[in-house]
């Protein structure tokens, strides 16, 4: 990150990747969560939502990982500990043969990213204006991610 980048920024910024770092965990673990929930449904238009929303997901995470990566941040590398730093409980396991269920595990995981994500953007609004303008982009489709998935109960 350039000099002038790094005076803007009026939070720590060890503070905002250490936070940046737990919303990535978040997001590789809803990806991985969506992608597996794609491959176990029976239901051909949710297997389509679940593609969509782990390809969203995916962005998200990049988006992430390289704004860590300019604040001279290191993402992280080991599933165990994503589980371990994240905002979001893990879902225990996913029921696929009761699709109420499965759509509600899901649901909660992405209430908990919203509310990731609107901690984020109050944490950095106004003090570190590059990510809040990531974080408004990935709120934004997390909302509509529940929106599709609460349409579908």
């Amino acid at each position: 990150m350039g000099k002038k980048a790094r005076e803007i920024v009026e939070i720590s910024v060890p503070e905002i990747v250490n936070d940046l770092n737990k919303a990535y965990a978040d997001e590789w673990l809803s990806l991985y969560l969506f992608w597996y929930s794609s491959r176990i449904t029976l239901n051909t238009n949710l297997k389509s939502i679940f593609e969509k929303i782990y390809q969203r997901d995916l962005k998200h995470a990049e988006l992430i990982s390289a704004r860590i990566k300019t604040l001279g941040g290191s993402i992280i590398y080991n599933p165990a500990e994503m589980i371990r730093i994240g905002n979001c409980k893990y879902p225990d396991s996913i029921n696929a043969k009761n699709e109420k269920e499965m759509l509600e595990s899901l649901i909660n995981y992405k209430r908990c990213l919203i509310e990731v994500f609107n901690r984020l953007i109050k944490k950095t609004h106004g003090k570190d204006f590059v990510t809040y303008g990531i974080i408004q982009e990935l709120i934004k489709e997390e909302i509509e991610d529940e929106d599709m998935l609460e349409n579908f109960i």
